[in-house]
Order: structure tokens, then C-alpha cells, then sequence
């Protein structure tokens, strides 16, 4: 085992280890809640444009898509383009992968993002658009492998229609990642007042009825340990058998 190999061992066998760590989980619950309440996540750009992810997120992503190395990430909601871009770069050693990225509502600021990045491929409608599997079906393969990014509306309904329509196209231990699962534990009065989502009515609570009866997908817990911050809880989903 060469000194890289026994880091990661070791730090896997501490994430573990942190799991049945109270003090730790109880920090973690009370940083989470301050960092909404400033809007922390605002607080970072990826080469210029917001991305608006916890930092302890984007590592956690580089490691998978590095472990992974897929030929295609669908990632749904582009906001500024700033995660398009971070996934552009992070596809750049592996020739010819391809971010294909869908959003119904691409501003003019993030289209000038796009247009600068040569391996994405934008859809200009809803990620839950009827014309999607016919779309998709171009560009995918039982020989490629796909990773899933779901960050656009966060309502229970929209997530769970997403998880039920991109799951399939996810590859046997690759992953789909639903960011904001978090919604589901803020406190109420910090999630503005212009959002349907909420606690009952959440990522997290779509990730539920999804798992139900899915031997197909499980949470990987083992991330969360490991990066204790996150506003996925429950949401990083691995695929664990072939699809049916």
C-alpha cells in the first residue's frame, strides 16, 4: 500500500468513525443553520462566476467525478453557470465527456458563461419536459457512464418526477446527487418567502418516497461522514444495482 492508498484508508476509517460522533453532528447542525442564515453559500465563485455550493460539496463532486470519470454529467438548473463550469473543468482530463446541461430559464449573464465552455451542451426547457427522453436518448448508451446532478426546483413533486426520469440513465456505481436536501431541516423563517418549497414539501422528502422499495439506489452515508457539511443530507444516491 503505497502512501496515498493508507491516507485514504485512514481517512476513510475516521469518516466512519464520525458517524457515531454526537458532538460533531450536533456542531454540524448548528454551523448548517448559521451559514443559511448568512447566506454563506453566496459567498464563493468558481473563476469569476457564483456557484453557490458549500466548498465541502465541490470536493466531495471532484472526488466522485474523478473516481467515476464519466462521459457525461446531466446536471438540471444553471442559475449564473458557475457549477456548469466547475463541471466543465472537471471533465477536461477525460477526452470527449460532456456536461449536458438543462434549465428552462438560461439568463443572458449565464448564457455568456456557456458559450465560452466547448464540452457543454445546453436543453433550453424544463428538465421534466415531455421532449426529454427523446432528447436524452441521443446522447446516451448502455456503454457510457452517467453521473446526475438535481438542482433546479426544489419542491417535492419537481425532485421526485426528476429522480424518477434521470435515475435510469445513471450507471451501476456511479451517482445522482440531489443538492439541497437541506431544506427539509432549515428553519422556516431563513427560506424566502417566494419559494413553494419547504419542510414537508423538499428535496429530502422526494428522496424518501424515491428510495422507497428501490433496491436499485442507497444514500452513501460514508460522504457525509467524511465531509460533515453538506446541503445534500441523504442526497448523495448510489446506484448500486443495474437498473431494471
Amino acid at each position: 500500500m503505497n502512501p496515498i492508498e493508507e491516507y485514504i484508508k485512514a481517512r476513510d476509517e475516521q469518516a466512519r468513525k464520525n458517524q457515531d460522533d454526537i458532538l460533531l453532528e450536533i456542531a454540524a447542525q448548528n454551523f448548517t443553520e448559521q451559514i443559511i442564515r448568512t447566506n454563506y453559500v453566496k459567498n464563493f465563485t468558481y473563476k469569476g462566476v457564483p456557484i453557490m455550493q458549500l466548498p465541502t460539496d465541490l470536493m466531495a463532486m471532484q472526488e466522485l467525478i474523478w473516481q467515476i470519470k464519466p462521459d457525461y454529467i446531466i446536471e438540471t438548473g444553471i442559475a449564473f453557470g458557475g457549477m456548469t463550469k466547475f463541471y466543465s473543468d472537471m471533465l477536461k482530463p477525460f477526452r470527449g465527456s460532456t456536461v449536458i446541461s438543462i434549465d428552462i430559464d438560461v439568463r443572458k449573464h449565464a448564457e455568456a458563461v456557456l458559450d465560452e465552455l466547448e464540452n457543454v451542451h445546453t436543453i433550453r426547457l424544463s428538465s421534466l419536459s415531455d421532449r426529454m427522453p427523446d432528447i436524452l436518448s441521443v446522447f446516451f448508451d448502455e456503454k457510457y457512464t452517467t453521473l446526475v446532478s438535481l438542482d433546479s426546483n426544489h419542491t417535492h413533486d419537481h425532485v421526485l418526477q426528476e429522480l424518477k426520469l434521470y435515475a435510469p440513465l445513471v450507471s451501476l456505481n456511479s451517482y445522482i446527487v440531489v443538492f439541497d436536501t437541506s431544506v427539509e431541516f432549515m428553519n422556516q423563517n431563513y427560506i424566502p418567502k417566494d419559494r413553494p418549497w419547504g419542510k414537508g414539501n423538499s428535496p429530502w422528502t422526494a428522496v424518501q418516497e424515491f428510495l422507497k422499495g428501490n433496491d436499485e439506489f442507497v444514500a452513501d452515508k460514508d460522504i457525509e461522514n467524511r465531509i460533515v457539511l453538506t446541503s445534500a443530507p441523504g442526497g448523495w444516491l448510489k446506484r448500486v444495482k443495474e437498473a431494471k
